[in-house]
């Protein structure tokens, strides 16, 4: 009887992979109407907002800041973990078996045994990890800056700098610890106040 388990598993795969696509591509193109909608508005009530910027720039400026880039990197790390699964289970297996026999190649490590199994599974693991990583890396740096800073730039306007400190409010209170519940708690600390 022929096992469909590895299609099934690559099916499912792959259904993802092209739903995370579907998903992307229709989300920009959804993306595209609503800046030609919101450029048409801001045209009409707010101009000084879109002042030297033409309709194909913000555009451009709408897309780009509002983005799913998730479904596209999501979407190229399955593809990447799947690429690299056959790769992981012939070099896994070899790596692992030149140290067991350097090791003295000893019967309770062999091929069969947990510890086998424990370096696969946890090998391919990694595999998949490393792409992961790397495409999360790439995710959080390449990420566009805020609409409002883009737009900014494109009409000319400077971006003012954020110090990192604010000055803090009149209403905030300061918090200090309270002498009397200190004092409180170290009276009650002496008399073995707990009964154990």
């Amino acid at each position: 009887m022929y096992d469909f388990s590895l299609q099934l598993l690559l099916a499912v795969f792959a259904v993802f992979i092209l739903a995370c696509l579907g998903y992307g591509l229709l989300r920009l193109r959804a993306l595209r109407a609503d800046a030609a909608e919101e450029y048409a508005d801001r045209t009409s009530t707010k101009p000084a907002t879109v002042r030297g910027v033409s309709e194909a720039e913000f555009i451009r400026l709408y897309v780009r800041s509002f983005a799913p880039r998730w479904a596209f990197y999501l979407a190229a790390g399955c593809v990447i973990a799947i690429a690299l699964s056959p790769v992981a289970l012939i070099l896994i297996p070899a790596a692992y078996d030149q140290i067991w026999l350097a090791s003295g190649a000893h019967d309770w490590a062999g091929r069969g045994g947990y510890v086998f199994m424990f370096t696969v599974f946890f090998g391919v693991v990694a595999f998949g990890a490393l792409p992961a990583f790397v495409l999360a890396r790439l995710h959080h740096t390449r990420a566009p800056e805020p609409f409002t800073h883009a737009l900014a730039n494109a009409r000319g306007e400077p971006i003012p700098e954020d110090t990192g400190w604010r000055r803090r409010p009149k209403w905030a209170r300061r918090v200090r610890p309270d002498a009397d519940v200190d004092a409180d708690s170290s009276d009650s600390a002496g008399d073995g106040g707990s009964s154990d």
